[in-house]
């Protein structure tokens, strides 16, 4: 299994190997992923700038729990290149690319160096690793410490280990008793496995399975090699102790703060379920995720083309292959021992004189064993086939998927020898070339499809697109071209500032930008420090309230954006004059109309002074346990009868006033069905601060505005 390959021989191709997938990696890593998610700017805003600024930890609640390892990493990039494709997705995209050696040095301590590189140059190509190495989030840092830490450890497996002899000092009464003991060579290996499975629990939660991959390898060589078994105990003692103590910290510190990892509880549901007697999801699960290299896959568009498999048909052949393969190398051991023993069918025979090396027996266990652990938490967990989720089983699936092509190479060799009569000399040379062959076939089959896939056909998705905030990324790339443009409304919906960060991380201008962001389901910005509104609008694609009000501007906008004017002459049309109300914030009510037909309230508003607002930190999504992150700022619109009991209400501020500056308007809408058989007498609007409950006086000293609405009206 050690024969050339290819550059198989040839550290040199390694390293072009590395530099391919390290190109492949950060080649156009501005445009695709097509713009930011939330989950990216989370993660570096946020968690990584807390780190930044001083504020350590091994555990962040944030965003529903995150380990510390990644975010340090990031803090350092974004201190170097700022926040933009570097300082945010560089680290992903260089943790990416050294998967690919450690796959490929580790697929070489199992199967041999044809092995190990067609399994890297797999994984380079492959469109489920390009996804997580272009990407600004910590799930790529796991497979780095997993494969340093499996390369350490099979190496202090394969150090050979000597026995002490009995040694008699001079002048003792006592001789030193014979024992095993490690080369501190092989001693070292099992100390590098334990630091990596150790800091390995920092990186994402999918890591706490690579230690019971050990384990159970470890119960295997107890329980059917004990003779390595006895040589190796102190070592893999050692290396369980040494991962037990670097991770102490980190659970003590979930000890404390349970609920941080709601994000655990989230996404096992289908585990939680069968637990409470309801076993179907997880059966389904586990019928989906063992699917997913060939007719099934994740189905989150955030990354993947939805149900899209990790393999096209010729690879699911060769995977397929490969698990046959690994299964009969691990069983074949066991069926020669049947056999030897008298016990098994004649069929038996070929197996006992072609049994394999125990230590490739043994590797092929470990392979199994890593796939299924590796897998698992797409069974118990949703979505089902998780990419994410399964990360942990990715190396292993392309080892899996190489693993059949030598053995497949020269079976098929030999095969034709027979059947032509060749020379065992044309017999050879087909040994090399159809491996070689076959190895060229599946790399093909994966870059053929996996790269289209990946830089162009997933990237132009119209829910990748608006998941990734493409049209905001377009957008700044027309604002970029058009310095004239200063003071605009931007539609959005407005869940969370993620927008607006967006905007401002593609934006390269010496002039200002000043947008002012508004939902445009239950708003419209009127004017912008009193003149007329320009309004990029149109996306995302909802059901727009104002729409009338939009004049179309000559020529082409940005992505899905539309540029228009809003057409209102004097005060919004059907509104009640002689209410201009300022509260004490700056605020003011310009005017207000009840419609009872339609049963809305529309509320026209104007910033009169610089808006005092409490302060709003940069808070993830979701918040950490205990911390509030709604707005601070809102709108209550009430109606009551005629002896002022509450009928109905319905609070909300659709504009982020945080965007907004002296002379800016803008128009929302409240929707207030009434009860059946009740009647409205008067119509109450005002501000409040949603986190204390404290209403906003008027200037005059109100805590709301009144608006009489007649009866039958």
């Amino acid at each position: 299994m050690n024969g050339r390959f290819g550059l198989a021989g040839s550290r040199w191709g390694l390293v072009l190997l590395t530099l391919l997938a390290f190109g492949l990696r950060v080649w156009r890593l501005d445009e695709v992923p097509p713009g930011w998610r939330d989950d990216e700017l989370i993660e570096a805003l946020v968690i990584s700038q807390k780190a930044l600024d001083g504020d350590l930890a091994v555990y962040y609640p944030d965003a529903s729990g995150h380990e510390a390892l990644y975010h340090l990493a990031a803090a350092g990039l974004l201190a170097i290149f700022g926040p933009g494709a570097l300082g945010i997705r560089l680290l992903s995209a260089i943790l990416g690319t050294l998967t690919v050696p450690l796959t490929a040095q580790v697929a070489t301590r199992l199967f041999g160096r044809p092995v190990g590189w067609l399994a890297a140059a797999g994984l380079a190509l492959s469109f489920w690793s390009l996804m997580y190495s272009r990407f600004g989030i910590r799930h790529i840092s796991t497979p780095v410490f997993m494969l340093a830490a499996f390369y350490a450890f099979w190496r202090g497996l394969e150090k050979p280990h000597r026995l002490l002899k009995p040694r008699r000092f001079p002048r003792a009464r006592f001789v030193l008793r014979a024992r095993f003991v490690p080369q501190p060579a092989g001693f070292g290996y099992f100390l590098l496995a334990g630091l990596g499975l150790g800091v390995g629990f920092y990186t994402y939660f999918a890591s706490r399975g690579v230690p019971l991959i050990l384990l159970a390898f470890g119960l295997y060589l107890a329980l059917f090699e004990r003779p390595l078994f006895r040589r190796c105990w102190r070592g893999l003692a050692i290396m369980f102790l040494l991962a037990a103590g670097l991770a102490l910290p980190l659970a003590l510190t979930l000890g404390q703060q349970p609920e941080s990892e709601a994000r655990v509880n989230e996404v096992g549901r289908p585990l939680l379920e069968a637990l409470d007697g309801n076993v179907g999801p997880l059966l389904e699960n586990t019928v989906r995720t063992l699917n997913m290299v060939h007719s099934d896959g994740d189905d989150e568009w955030l990354y993947n083309i939805p149900f899209r498999p990790v393999f096209g048909p010729v690879g699911a052949f060769f995977f397929w292959s490969g698990l046959a393969v690994a299964a009969w190398y691990a069983l074949r051991p066991s069926l020669r021992a049947v056999y030897k023993a008298g016990r098994g069918p004649a069929f038996l025979a070929r197996t006992a004189r072609q049994a394999p090396s125990p230590a490739l027996s043994r590797a092929a266990v470990f392979l199994l064993l890593w796939w299924l652990a590796g897998i698992t938490p797409g069974f118990l967990s949703v979505p089902a086939a998780s990419l994410s989720h399964t990360i942990l089983a990715q190396p292993a699936i392309y080892i899996l998927a190489a693993l059949p092509v030598l053995p497949l190479g020269r079976w098929l060799a030999g095969r034709s020898q027979r059947l032509a009569g060749h020379s065992q000399g044309l017999a050879g040379q087909r040994g090399r070339l159809l491996p070689a062959g076959l190895g060229l076939l599946l790399l093909a089959s994966i870059a053929w499809r996996d790269l289209p896939d990946y830089f162009r056909e997933w990237p132009n998705r119209g829910m990748t697109r608006f998941l990734y905030r493409a049209d905001v990324k377009e957008l700044a790339h027309y604002l970029n071209e058009r310095p004239e443009l200063v003071n605009f409304g931007v539609t959005s919906l407005l869940a969370g500032p993620w927008d607006k960060l967006a905007l401002e991380l593609d934006l390269d201008r010496p002039a200002p930008v000043r947008p002012r962001w508004y939902n445009p389901e239950r708003a419209i910005l009127l004017a912008v420090e009193g003149a007329p509104a320009l309004n990029f609008h149109g996306y995302p694609v909802v059901e727009t309230l104002y729409e009338p009000f939009y004049v179309p501007v000559p020529g082409e906008a940005a992505g899905g954006y539309r540029l228009s004017l809003v057409n209102v002459s004097g005060e919004p049309p059907g509104e009640r004059a002689g209410l201009r109300v300022c509260f004490r914030n700056g605020l003011c009510s310009l005017a207000a109309t009840y419609d009872p037909e339609g049963q809305t309230l529309a509320l026209a508003w104007e910033v009169g002074r610089p808006l005092e607002l409490p302060p709003v930190p940069l808070i993830s999504n979701p918040p950490p346990p205990g911390v509030y992150a709604g707005p601070r700022l809102v709108v209550f619109a009430q109606l009551v009868d005629a002896a002022g009991n509450f009928l109905v209400g319905d609070d909300g501020l659709w504009v982020d006033v945080t965007s907004l500056y002296p002379g800016d308007r803008f128009l929302q809408q409240h929707r207030l069905p009434l009860p059946a058989g009740r009647q409205p007498a008067a119509a109450l609007f005002g501000l409040y601060d949603p986190l204390t409950g404290e209403r906003i006086l008027t200037e005059d000293g109100r805590d709301h505005v009144r608006l009489e609405v007649e009866i039958g009206e």
